[in-house]
């Protein structure tokens, strides 16, 4: 049997990730869904029909890798292949993705716990404080966000002209910024996220922000999910008083 891994652009795949991804149990944030779409895109193919696809994320990392059913038999070999194609060292997988982490596990070198993954816990999630509001950002909030938090949103113009970057107002003095991204991957899912001015930080404000953007999820028809990186203790404590709860890691796995 003739296998080919097939160079395409993303478009080509984009139907067959879609559905790929809501058919797993638990749901990707922005941070590996823009390094799957910064990736090289292949198309498995088998006697001229689509049997799966893949993706290589700066030449080295490998971010997808998915058959159809009638194909997923021939796992262990096509991940081999893909480990020999440009420069792979590495994979970038969540645990939501049973077949992709069975595949990448075989003949691992090292493993390291990236991220969390976290999800609303709808039973279990306080309401914003009263004395806090949520507005977007806007040009004139430029410097502002860009003396307290350095780096951490750029580029803030775009983020801004795009209406996901937000300011977290303490009876209308801004505390902390919020950040909501929609996604490209799925349907009606928003990838949320916050940062607190130093000063401000330890009362409650992360927490805080984080449910303001739960509810404008809410308010624009998204399911909220966020992540952070495995090591940020206080970024997944905050998450966690905010009612959300991590059922999926990312992990990196190196060969």
């Amino acid at each position: 049997m003739e296998w080919r891994f097939e160079p395409v652009a993303f478009d080509d795949i984009r139907g067959a990730v879609r559905a790929h991804l809501a058919a797993l149990l638990g749901t990707i944030d922005s941070y590996l869904e823009e390094h799957i779409l910064a990736s090289t895109h292949y198309r498995i193919v088998v006697a001229d029909e689509l049997a799966g696809f893949a993706s290589i994320h700066g030449e080295k990392l490998i971010t997808q890798f998915a058959l159809a059913a009638p194909y997923r038999r021939h796992g262990q070999g096509l991940f081999g292949r893909l480990r020999r194609l440009e420069a792979v060292q590495s994979a970038f997988v969540p645990t939501c993705d049973e077949f992709f982490v069975a595949h990448a596990l075989d003949d691992y070198r090292q493993l390291a716990k990236q991220a969390y993954f976290f999800a609303v816990a709808p039973d279990n999630r306080p309401a914003a404080r009263e004395s806090h509001t949520l507005r977007p950002a806007e040009p004139g909030d430029i410097a502002l966000i860009e003396r307290e938090s350095s780096d951490f949103f750029a580029p803030i113009e775009r983020s801004i002209a795009d209406r996901a970057l937000f300011v977290t107002l303490r009876h209308g003095e801004p505390v902390g910024f919020g950040v909501l991204v929609e996604s490209a991957l799925y349907a009606a899912v928003g990838s949320i996220g916050m940062y607190t001015i130093a000063r401000f930080r330890r009362g409650g404000v992360g927490a805080t922000t984080i449910a303001l953007l739960i509810a404008e999820c809410e308010r624009r028809g998204l399911r909220a999910v966020a992540g952070c990186w495995y090591y940020n203790h206080r970024s997944k404590q905050t998450l966690e008083r905010a009612g959300l709860y991590a059922p999926t890691r990312l992990l990196k796995i190196d060969y």
